[in-house]
């Protein structure tokens, strides 16, 4: 069972469910995208779990957490289209399995951490560490050949638009702030943000909603939220070609697509259906064609990120082989145009889409982020998705084509000798 409870400074999400001994809340505080909010919230959250004001020391800190029945928190900043929202993640063992009480006690410990930071004279405690941190993610950024080619493609393709940005940071940003400036963000994340509140597991709602009156200290009056979609206004028809080299052996060939006017229909479901087809597993038409085929590969995948309006594919290949890869591809593509692909493909992929779906129900912040989805992106709950998955046509797949627009190829080329 769903419930929402709307408060002027937060909106409380309830989620009921007995399948779980754990309870799970997830806190959100999100507001409109600037390139400088990813680093200020990337290191904010380093250091407000180092510490709070009440549990001083690392040490203080995890005889808490034991003390709590293993309580784990963790914070993650994310992307989400137009949005960065940073979160306070927390799961710990329903009181019905501990002792009385216990409930109140973690959240409040939860609580501690957001709203009574280790501050002194206006400074965070550890600031210099949390700095370090950062710095040494933004270093490593590189370390991972994949994840880096695919987020130079999204720089060119999304340029002008939130899609270019890491979700880690930028060093020149980082070297700007300072640990003052950085008490003033955190004070003003407090009062301005959009904040919304999810939780999921077995308990009393009405001693939920209660906790959460008396201990969530934020009495700004909420704003409404906009959408988190990236809409791409203009569509080129030349296609954009770059390229890098880098000290690797193997080349990562990675094509952007933008994506146009697509319905609600088509964006949660049709889109799924088409790049599973295209390049979904083992069974897909790239897969076959550039690897079983003609053994051009080591992998190759269609994916789709759906708040952005793009598709892009990744193929790890030998740099001599890129523009046959590029030339199997479009060929690919052509055939789905023309809907050469069959209903036991169509069937093939709803049917791991509804199993998916089913794993879902067997974890709880699964469940907890389904229903985020559905606030943030409109997106249908689970038993709408099963029905609306069964609804899409071989026609709304070919349909679909007509508003796909290769717009980018990037290149991470490898200079070292394959052979050796």
């Amino acid at each position: 069972m769903y419930n929402n409870y709307l408060n002027k400074a937060y909106n409380l999400h309830i989620i009921n469910t007995d399948k779980f001994k754990t309870i799970s809340i997830k806190i959100n505080f999100k507001k409109k995208l600037v390139k400088e909010d990813i680093t200020y919230r990337n290191l904010l959250g380093k250091i407000l779990l180092s510490s709070t004001a009440k549990f001083p020391t690392k040490k203080d800190m995890e005889i808490q957490t034991e003390d709590l029945y293993g309580v784990s928190v963790n914070y993650t900043s994310s992307l989400m289209g137009n949005y960065i929202v940073s979160s306070f993640n927390s799961s710990f063992l329903n009181e019905k399995y501990t002792e009385e009480k216990m409930n109140e006690k973690t959240i409040s410990f939860l609580l501690e951490i957001i709203f009574n930071p280790n501050i002194e004279n206006e400074k965070f405690k550890y600031f210099s560490l949390g700095k370090r941190l950062v710095l040494d993610e933004i270093d490593s950024l590189k370390d991972n050949v994949k994840k880096y080619s695919l987020q130079r493609l999204l720089e060119i393709l999304g340029k002008g638009t939130p899609l270019q940005y890491n979700s880690i940071g930028y060093k020149d940003d980082l070297d700007k702030i300072t640990n003052e400036q950085l008490v003033k963000y955190y004070q003003k994340m407090l009062k301005s943000d959009i904040v919304d509140i999810f939780i999921i597991g077995d308990f009393d709602n009405n001693e939920i909603v209660r906790m959460f009156n008396d201990k969530f200290n934020i009495n700004t009056i909420k704003k409404p939220s906009g959408s988190h979609f990236i809409e791409h206004e203009k569509i080129k028809k030349t296609v954009k070609k770059e390229k890098e080299i880098m000290g690797v052996e193997q080349t990562n060939l990675n094509i952007g697509f933008k994506l146009k006017d697509l319905t609600d229909f088509e964006r949660q479901y049709v889109l799924y259906i088409y790049c599973f087809i295209l390049g979904g597993g083992p069974n897909s038409k790239l897969f076959k064609t550039v690897r079983e085929d003609n053994s051009l590969c080591y992998g190759i995948n269609a994916t789709h990120k759906a708040i952005y309006n793009i598709i892009y594919i990744t193929v790890g290949t030998n740099k001599n082989d890129v523009k046959k890869c590029l030339s199997l591809i479009k060929k690919e593509l052509n055939k789905m145009s023309k809907g050469d692909f069959n209903d036991h493909d169509i069937e093939a992929a709803k049917t791991t889409y509804i199993n998916s779906l089913k794993d879902i129900e067997d974890y709880q912040n699964g469940i907890l982020k389904m229903y985020e989805s559905h606030e943030y992106f409109k997106y249908d709950c689970l038993d709408e998705r099963c029905k609306k998955i069964q609804k899409v046509t071989k026609k709304d797949l070919i349909d679909l084509q007509r508003k796909i627009h290769m717009d980018t190829i990037f290149t991470l080329e490898g200079d070292l000798n394959e052979e050796n």
